[in-house]
């Protein structure tokens, strides 16, 4: 079935066989050889449309991203383009209403989950670096805001008191001390937001999921693309920063359930930093500059209110393997939030 999906787009042979690949939370990632080949020519991916309503504007935001990163770009990394289908359009609908799309496959790239050293943290700063210093000048209008208020304190902690409120799978009674820990530092990550859009925070466009695994390596262990655009649009560069630090400095993946070993790697963020700041110059303000240390914090705080609101509401958002995954989640990033909190004086730049 997945085979005659990806035929409909136009691919430059006969495909030999459609593989499950990736880690990936939201969507549904194959990938595809054709005939003769031995390593994939392409991606193929299922849209988590419950997600990414607006298929229409999704891609807009890529082709608009990918077309200014190439043109604008340098020679060392190499951009993922949608692949049109036969009729001309940047994604097809089967007929249960599921929406499929393609793209070509970077060759002789790695993905991890974990930074193998302070190199690879390096070389993820550079990449994300250039990513936001490069599209810094994109063309008006703004991109679409794929997710609205996808970062927003205001919103997500919004959303969790009304899932406490609501209660739907009947388990804010199993989560009481976890609930506290989040609740107690909604005052003070929420003083953030009010920066937000203002010259000494402004709006820029941001990738906004900036995991490692959304770097692809080469095998001399350099940074060759960034993968993953569904969430690229209007944000600030902390979350970019945040998000990459929460998961690249950290000593554990988000799905470690012995928090004992959760923590952040003091040394991966100091070389994340360094790639992240010396690729991204001096084009930050002096307040964007300040809060970069609390950033990762704050994204940690994000995704910690997030899973947990998801295990309050049963689970409709993200995948999960088992009935406490999201708790957990929310317990590792608690983890991690406390760690660098006791860490807060090294983490300063």
């Amino acid at each position: 079935m997945n085979s005659e999906i990806a035929e409909l787009f136009n691919i430059e042979s006969k495909i030999e066989k459609v593989i499950p690949i990736g880690s990936g939370h939201i969507n549904d990632t194959y990938s595809v050889l054709l005939r003769g080949h031995s390593s994939p020519s392409y991606i193929l991916q299922r849209i988590n449309h419950s997600i990414f309503p607006n298929i229409e504007k999704l891609s807009e935001n890529i082709q608009r991203t990918t077309t200014h990163l190439k043109y604008h770009g340098n020679e060392q990394y190499q951009v993922m383009n949608l692949i049109s289908t036969k009729d001309g359009k940047f994604w097809h609908q089967t007929s249960n209403g599921n929406y499929w799309r393609l793209f070509n496959y970077i060759p002789d790239s790695t993905s991890y989950d974990l930074a193998p050293n302070n190199d690879f943290a390096t070389e993820a700063g550079k990449a994300y670096g250039w990513f936001v210093r490069t599209l810094s000048n994109l063309n008006e209008p703004p991109l679409f805001e794929i997710i609205p208020g996808f970062h927003s304190l205001g919103l997500r902690i919004s959303q969790l008191k009304l899932a406490i409120e609501e209660n739907k799978a009947n388990r804010v009674k199993l989560c009481k001390l976890v609930l506290d820990f989040y609740l107690s530092r909604c005052e003070e990550m929420i003083a953030f937001d009010k920066l937000i859009g203002t010259p000494d925070v402004p709006l820029r466009v941001t990738h906004n999921d900036t995991k490692i695994n959304n770097v692809l390596f080469n095998s001399k262990g350099k940074a060759i693309s960034i993968i993953d655009l569904d969430t690229v649009m209007p944000g600030v560069v902390h979350y970019d920063f945040g998000d990459a630090v929460r998961t690249i400095a950290a000593k554990s993946l988000e799905d470690e359930t012995r928090n004992e070993l959760v923590g952040i790697n003091i040394e991966l963020y100091k070389a994340f930093a360094d790639g992240f700041l010396n690729e991204i110059g001096n084009s930050l303000t002096q307040k964007e500059y300040k809060y970069l240390p609390q950033a990762p914090r704050m994204l940690a705080f994000i995704m910690g209110i997030r899973f947990l609101a998801d295990y309050l509401r049963g689970d409709t958002y993200y995948k999960v393997k088992y009935p406490e995954h999201n708790i957990q989640r929310a317990c590792n990033q608690m983890a991690l939030i406390q760690d660098m909190e006791r860490k807060s004086t090294l983490m300063k730049l």
